[in-house]
């Protein structure tokens, strides 16, 4: 465990993950890119390093070209999003009337966070990953929807124009989720409990012969 001036605690070093054809830095981003595959949710991972306004570098986690969306992983213990807050407010619509912008509202930024256990309300089988967990830097809540038209599945605001990022048709009508409504399952690339933590692989179980515990004449006492 490590802590750092920029975080309050201890936190877990990242354990680099490979999904795919990727190797991510921490298993946590892995598994946001399982969940967004889940989704069929075009990603990139790490696809450019951003000069900010402030001459800062920053290489945001994820890009959905799709969606005009960024997506910044962020581990308990790290508590630092003044970079995404940045990218954010640099993105961000600054059309004075309607919107013109590629993408309604401009680009997005998401903060990714480790998932949230299952409602324990919920009926039935209480799934091992529990339900994907995001916010965003600043501004209004985020909420996730699907395209009536092109099925696209994304996060939106209700700041108007509620249309599609991806092909503008309208989402009005359409039932929107926040991250703690538990809609969205989060996928784990690892197994374990937790989106941070895996247990090693200890094989098969012993066998009776192998732990010597058969009746057996051998075994049996005069």
């Amino acid at each position: 465990m490590i802590s750092t001036s920029d975080s309050p605690g201890p936190s877990m070093d990242a354990i680099p993950t490979r999904y795919g054809d990727t190797t991510f830095r921490s298993r946590l981003e892995a598994d946001w890119a399982a969940t967004l595959d889940n989704n069929h949710i075009r990603w990139a991972y790490e696809p450019e390093t951003i000069t900010l306004d402030s001459g800062t570098l920053y290489v945001p986690d994820f890009w959905l070209p799709e969606l005009g969306t960024w997506i910044e992983v962020k581990g308990p213990g790290i508590p630092r999003t003044e970079k995404t807050k940045e990218l954010a407010h640099t993105r961000t619509c600054r059309c004075e009337t309607a919107c013109t912008c590629r993408w309604p509202g401009g680009e997005f930024v998401l903060i990714g966070r480790p998932s949230l256990a299952s409602d324990r309300t919920e009926t039935g089988h209480r799934p091992r990953s529990g339900y994907a967990n995001w916010e965003t830097p600043f501004g209004p809540s985020t909420y996730f929807v699907t395209c009536p038209a092109c099925t696209r599945a994304q996060w939106t605001t209700l700041k108007r124009p509620w249309r599609c990022r991806a092909c503008h048709a309208s989402l009005e009508r359409e039932q929107v989720h926040r991250s703690v409504d538990r809609f969205v399952r989060f996928i784990e690339t690892t197994t374990g409990a937790g989106s941070l933590f895996a247990m090693p692989d200890l094989g098969e179980p012993f066998t009776d012969e192998e732990l010597g515990l058969t009746d057996s004449p051998e075994n049996d006492l005069p």
